[in-house]
């Protein structure tokens, strides 16, 4: 179905104890390299504050200077007071910064999966599985992510399985951490459904619709990159267990989905054509849709439907 968008910014409200914690996750990121200092600079310049002002109570000119220069470092206590002094929420700033820092990593991923590249997704698979050490969150996901999309284009399952159950026990932490979703859980939860079995993969995505539920969400962007990461655990379990597809469509039609939600909701009543079609050997809804979107001149997302069909009706053999 495709790598969704970066996934965005959030405006979420949820408890200060949460907040803290995310905060805390993305902060330590910051000891291992100055990436922030420049980003920085440019916020501080487009609110016409000075190096003067923004130092001031927290650091020394020229030290904040170096630092917006990456070529030093700055503690993360250090970093939220300068943040005040440009009157720039902490959140806003790191969720921002975090984004294409995640995104940035995967580039080489995204490229060759967009090019339909399956020799270059086994290349990366390899030399990274090669890098792999327990303790490595980032090559563990670059191997997760490189074999989800070669799975995807190719249908042979390529993960290890040291890697696929090292993946299960990341999310298992994450709901049972008091179901907390912070940014990278849910952009590496959107990327990795191809992989994970139809059990975990329908319990993963219950307990995210049930954080969605019990955390009002306030922003357009964040609210389409949780409707993505479902339906496209929507679309890997219609692949996997269609009870399990059909029991996660219900509970996302529990969902708000209004008008500006559009892409949202033609990809859900995609999902129930599918599922349609596959229960009752018939593709009128199926080509029903194909022909509102010829009609609406949305030929990038009716060619990614169409493919998507193929590989229903080859896994079906329909």
């Amino acid at each position: 179905m495709g790598i969704t968008n970066p996934p965005p910014k959030i405006t979420v409200k949820i408890s200060c104890l949460k907040n803290l914690m995310f905060m805390l996750r993305i902060l330590s990121m910051i000891a291992k390299n100055n990436i922030y200092g420049p980003k920085y600079r440019k916020l501080r310049v487009l609110h016409h504050i000075n190096l003067v002002n923004a130092a001031r109570n927290v650091t020394n000119k020229s030290t904040l200077a170096e630092w917006e220069k990456g070529k030093d470092n700055l503690s993360w206590c250090k970093v939220i007071q300068l943040l005040f002094n440009i009157h720039i929420q902490p959140i806003e700033f790191l969720e921002n910064s975090v984004r294409s820092q995640l995104y940035e990593s995967i580039n080489n991923i995204a490229v060759a999966y967009r090019d339909n590249n399956k020799k270059q997704l086994k290349k990366i698979l390899k030399e990274n599985l090669e890098k792999y050490q327990n303790q490595n969150k980032d090559i563990l996901f670059q191997v997760a992510i490189a074999s989800n999309f070669y799975e995807d284009l190719s249908g042979d399952r390529v993960c290890p399985l040291v890697v696929k159950n090292k993946v299960i026990l990341y999310f298992s932490d994450v709901v049972s951490n008091e179901n907390f979703w912070c940014y990278e859980d849910i952009f590496y939860f959107n990327l990795i459904t191809q992989i994970l079995d139809a059990r975990h993969l329908y319990g993963f995505s219950l307990k995210l619709l049930e954080y969605v539920r019990n955390n009002r969400i306030n922003s357009k962007i964040w609210y389409e990159l949780v409707l993505n990461t479902l339906l496209n655990a929507e679309f890997s379990l219609i692949k996997k267990d269609l009870n399990k597809a059909e029991s996660l469509l219900n509970d996302l039609n529990t969902l708000e989905v209004i008008d500006c939600y559009a892409q949202e909701s033609i990809r859900k009543k995609f999902m129930e054509s599918l599922i349609l079609y596959l229960k009752n050997d018939s593709n009128t809804e199926v080509y029903s849709l194909f022909r509102c979107l010829d009609f609406l001149d949305l030929t990038n997302m009716k060619l990614d439907f169409e493919t998507a069909f193929l590989q229903i009706k080859e896994i079906y053999k329909k």
